[in-house]
C-alpha cells in the first residue's frame, strides 16, 4: 500500500523535470508565468486531495489530522439557486452527490470544493512536502522510500494560494475586463465556461432530451485553455485566493457577468461551487 501510494505521487504531482537549470525547471503540475511564479494548470482535483487524505492516514498514521482534512460533502445539500420543476433532477442528485463526489472514480477530474480556506492552506504545505521529496527520492535513484522518510531534502519550490493581484494578472491574460462577453478565450462559442448560462441551456436542452446528463461542475481540464495555459480560471468553480473570504473566478453558480476576473465572490464556510488551485514559487 505504502509503495503503491508514493509511486501514485509521481503521476499526480505531474511530470517532474529533468532539467537542472533553475530557469528552465517548472514545478510539478503548473504552468510557467515569471522565471519564479508558476500556477495550477487546473484546479485541484478530488484525486489529489484523496491522495492527500491517504498519506495523512496510511504514511502519517495522523487519524486527527485525516479528520481534519476531510472535505464537507454535505455542501451538495446547499444549492444556493432553486431549478425549476422542468430541472428538479438536480435536486434528487443531491444525495448522490454527498455520497459520491469526492471518492467515485467518476469525479476523479473533477475539482474538490467542500474544503475551507484552512483546509486549502494545509493541503499547499503538505503537497510542497512530497513534491520536493518525490524530487529527491528520483533524482537519488531512491526506491526503498520507506526507509528515508526521515531524510533531510533541498526545498527548492512552495505551494501556496495566490494572492488576489496573482490571481487576477494570470487570469486576465492580457484580456480587457470591458469585453462584453469572453470571446477572446474562445471564438468557436459563445458558451465557452460552465456558468450559470450553461446550466440554463442544459436545462432548457434536457426539456427534449431528458436522458441528458446533468452535472452542475465539468472536470478541471475542460472546455478552452486560457492564454497562460490554464483551464477554468472563469467559471466551474471559484477559486479560494490568500485572503481568506474571497474567491476568484466565479462558478456554475454565478452569472459569466459576475464571473469577470475583476470581481470577488465571497464566502464564510466550505461551499459545493468553491474549490482552490495552488501557485509554486522558486526559492532563491
Amino acid at each position: 500500500m505504502f509503495l503503491r501510494l508514493l509511486s501514485a505521487l509521481f503521476f499526480l504531482l505531474g511530470c517532474i523535470s529533468q532539467r537542472q537549470s533553475k530557469s528552465n525547471f517548472i514545478p510539478p503540475g503548473t504552468v510557467k508565468i515569471t522565471d519564479t511564479l508558476f500556477i495550477d494548470e487546473t484546479e485541484v482535483s478530488n484525486i489529489h486531495w484523496r491522495e492527500y487524505l491517504s498519506y495523512l492516514l496510511d504514511v502519517n498514521k495522523d487519524t486527527i489530522g485525516y479528520q481534519i482534512a476531510l472535505p464537507d460533502t454535505l455542501v451538495w445539500n446547499n444549492l444556493e439557486w432553486k431549478p425549476d420543476t422542468v430541472f428538479k433532477e438536480i435536486i434528487l442528485l443531491n444525495n448522490p452527490y454527498t455520497e459520491y463526489y469526492l471518492r467515485h472514480p467518476a469525479f476523479n477530474n473533477y475539482p474538490v470544493v467542500g474544503v475551507s480556506h484552512e483546509q486549502a492552506i494545509e493541503f499547499c504545505k503538505w503537497r510542497t512536502l512530497v513534491a520536493n521529496q518525490t524530487i529527491y527520492f528520483k533524482e537519488k535513484n531512491i526506491t526503498d522510500w520507506k526507509m528515508h522518510l526521515k531524510d533531510k531534502f533541498p526545498i527548492r519550490f512552495i505551494y501556496r494560494l495566490p494572492t488576489k493581484g496573482e490571481w487576477e494578472r494570470i487570469a486576465s491574460s492580457g484580456i480587457d475586463s470591458t469585453n462584453k462577453v469572453f470571446k477572446k478565450y474562445n471564438k468557436r462559442s459563445v458558451i465557452s465556461h460552465n456558468t450559470k448560462e450553461r446550466i440554463n441551456a442544459i436545462k432548457q436542452y434536457s426539456q427534449h432530451n431528458p436522458f441528458t446528463t446533468r452535472n452542475l461542475v465539468t472536470p478541471a481540464k475542460s472546455f478552452y485553455v486560457s492564454k497562460s495555459g490554464t483551464y477554468n480560471m472563469i467559471g466551474n468553480i471559484g477559486e479560494m485566493i490568500s485572503e481568506k473570504g474571497i474567491a476568484k473566478g466565479g462558478s456554475f453558480n454565478h452569472q459569466l457577468d459576475s464571473c469577470r476576473f475583476i470581481f470577488d465572490q465571497y464566502f464564510s464556510k466550505p461551499e459545493n461551487w468553491l474549490g482552490f488551485r495552488c501557485v509554486a514559487v522558486l526559492l532563491k
